[in-house]
């Protein structure tokens, strides 16, 4: 009997000896099968990565620039009032030709100033003008002559003075005016003129 138990709790002591299966009668589970998962059906629960995603994809394009575009024209200067730098289109009778037109300003301190205010009393500006040719379409054309400006926003209107200082007035009225360009037209004695006047930046 001392013998029987001797053996008896010797092996079970060892633990190295499996006899026979598990009891349930179920294989031994291996360890490749572990954590794996070979039924086939969708993992929904907690962790699981293979549920179809219905968020939308990530914006990954940049931002839209909603500022305004740059400037890239250069500013212009000043413009230089003190020169009258013109041309006139004359047609008359089916003939067109092109008048010259160059003045200078005049200061107040000029002998003949007072003449002036007699024809424009609302005119800032007053230029002593030289026009070419002396003739054109036929007709004759007075290459000395004194121009005045009214200007206002956007528009202008151009007096005249004679050589003689005994005629003058308003030659045109309307004009368009954007602070370094005037372009004005008018009509005499069946003659149609379409000025431009451009003063130059300032130097």
């Amino acid at each position: 009997m001392i013998l029987t138990l001797s053996l008896l709790f010797a092996c079970t002591q060892t633990g190295s000896i499996e006899l026979g299966g598990p009891k349930d009668g179920r294989p031994p589970v291996s360890d490749t099968d572990l954590g794996g998962d070979d039924s086939g059906a969708d993992d929904t629960g907690a962790g699981g990565d293979s549920a179809d995603d219905t968020s939308p994809p990530e914006d990954t394009s940049p931002p839209e620039d909603t500022s305004p575009p740059e400037d890239t024209e250069p500013q212009r200067g000043e413009p230089d009032y003190s020169v009258w730098i013109g041309t006139r289109e004359l047609s008359y009778d089916g003939c067109e030709a092109t008048l010259t037109e160059k003045g200078t300003l005049l200061s107040s301190d000029w002998d003949y100033y007072d003449y002036l205010g007699y024809y424009c009393e609302d005119c800032k500006l007053w230029y002593e003008v030289t026009v070419s040719p002396s003739s054109a379409c036929g007709l004759s054309v007075a290459t000395s002559t004194y121009r005045g400006l009214v200007l206002s926003e956007g528009s202008a209107d151009v007096y005249f003075m004679g050589s003689d200082f005994r005629s003058g007035g308003l030659l045109a009225e309307g004009g368009t005016f954007d602070g370094y360009t005037i372009s004005y037209a008018y009509e005499t004695s069946g003659v149609t003129l379409t000025g431009l006047v451009e003063f130059p930046e300032l130097k």
